[in-house]
């Protein structure tokens, strides 16, 4: 035996259908959830070692619909160990424009650097900003801190 369906029996399974998943139940995306991290600025910096970059090192924390948002924990570190290196704060929050920015101090290895975000779980833990700095050899006389 074949089934035949009319086209008004499937208009109105169609239309069941559609009725059924208007319910309550219906999960949409979030569309304010974190989901990109973008260094905004301080990439590509130099500073000589054991010195306070020029600049902050700032992120940004934006979801699917690209707008800022606010409250995201981040945490900065040094991809390699780098000893003396210091990053202020390690840990914070974006704030009401999704931006954090941290200031760092470089140790005492000479040469290229990485410093890297990233939004602590639960969030978007594959999400990460990335910043190039270099430390620069000292260069002075007479032996003096800096």
């Amino acid at each position: 035996m074949r089934a035949i369906l009319s086209p008004r029996l499937l208009g109105l399974g169609l239309g069941l259908a559609v009725l059924a998943c208007a319910g309550g139940d219906l999960n949409l995306p979030n569309d304010s959830a974190p989901v990109q991290l973008t260094a905004v600025s301080g990439d590509g910096q130099e500073a000589t070692i054991g010195s306070l970059l020029p600049k902050p090192l700032v992120v940004r924390v934006t979801d699917a619909a690209s707008q800022p948002v606010a409250a995201v924990p981040l945490v900065f570190r040094f991809q390699d160990a780098v000893p003396g290196a210091e990053i202020d704060p390690a840990s914070l929050a974006t704030d009401s424009t999704g931006q954090a920015s941290v200031r760092v101090r470089l140790g005492t290895i000479t040469g290229p650097q990485t410093i890297e975000a990233t939004m602590a779980p639960p969030a978007a833990a594959e999400a990460r900003a990335t910043f190039g700095v270099t430390a620069l050899e000292k260069h002075g006389h007479g032996g003096g801190d800096h």
